[in-house]
């Protein structure tokens, strides 16, 4: 029965809500002195029924006042101790948000390539490659493709016309592909993607990748064609521009600690000399 009567209230408020009702808060539950009114009820989303909404939050609200009121009760003595908490919490947003404010507001993110390069030779030690990774050419095409045997010729050349042409014929015929002046990526990541990726970096991939620049596989859809610009092996150093990125993040975050430390020192001194801030002997 009270579920039928919540029901009822809550489709009479909403026919009769612009009528007489207008200056009072129709109640739907109490639990203890908490009352939950109706215009504290969310909106149901469109694929919930709303009778079932409305009961579902209703019982969430009630547990939580309930369970409050147990606890407030069952562990007076810690309560103290709770409120501690709240307020340490509250001060730690608090302090967060005005950190994130002044930074939002003073930093300056920009980072200049010759300091990126210059904390790279400082600190290339720190830098050490835990994976191959390559350059590459790569093109993956349908054997079927039209004049395939343009891709043969040209896939190796890093000349600038040259990729020009083979770009504008991948870009009709070619599954995917990279061409010329190419990101580094991860050998092994890559191998898997070839039809024999156990042949090239599992079993032997330090000496394949010594000893192999070019490379055309086939399986019974594709052709690839493979040509490896440069590589890096593992434990050797990475190259600036792997790590660049790594590097300018490094470089802000410390722009953003200096900065943090120069706004509290200046706090510190202001609320010194406005004698807001005291130190007793």
């Amino acid at each position: 029965m009270q579920f039928f009567k919540i029901c009822f209230i809550f489709f009479s408020c909403i026919l009769f809500s612009c009528q007489s009702q207008k200056n009072s808060r129709i109640e739907l539950a109490r639990v203890y002195d908490s009352y939950l009114y109706l215009d504290q009820i969310p909106s149901a989303p469109h694929s919930v029924d709303s009778v079932i909404f409305v009961q579902n939050y209703i019982n969430q609200w009630a547990t939580q006042k309930i369970l409050i009121k147990k606890a407030e009760f069952n562990l007076d003595r810690n309560l103290n101790y709770v409120d501690s908490l709240v307020d340490v919490y509250r001060e730690s947003l608090l302090i967060h948000y005005y950190k994130e404010a002044m930074i939002q507001e003073y930093l300056n993110d920009f980072i200049s390539d010759s300091l990126i390069n210059l904390y790279y030779l400082n600190n290339i030690e720190n830098f050490q490659l835990k994976e191959d990774i390559v350059k590459l050419n790569y093109i993956k095409i349908k054997s079927i493709a039209p004049n395939i045997n343009f891709v043969s010729e040209k896939y190796t050349s890093l000349d600038l016309v040259d990729v020009e042409k083979l770009e504008e014929y991948c870009l009709q015929f070619a599954e995917r592909f990279f061409l010329g002046d190419v990101d580094w990526v991860s050998w092994s990541d890559f191998a898997k993607t070839l039809p024999v990726s156990e042949n090239l970096h599992l079993k032997d991939g330090r000496r394949f990748l010594r000893q192999n620049k070019k490379i055309e596989l086939k399986d019974s859809i594709y052709q690839y064609f493979i040509f490896i610009q440069d590589f890096k092996l593992k434990g050797s150093s990475s190259p600036l521009d792997y790590v660049s990125s790594l590097i300018q993040k490094i470089l802000i975050n410390k722009k953003k600690k200096d900065l943090m430390n120069d706004i509290e020192h200046q706090l510190i001194e202001d609320a010194l000399s406005t004698n807001n801030f005291e130190i007793y002997e």
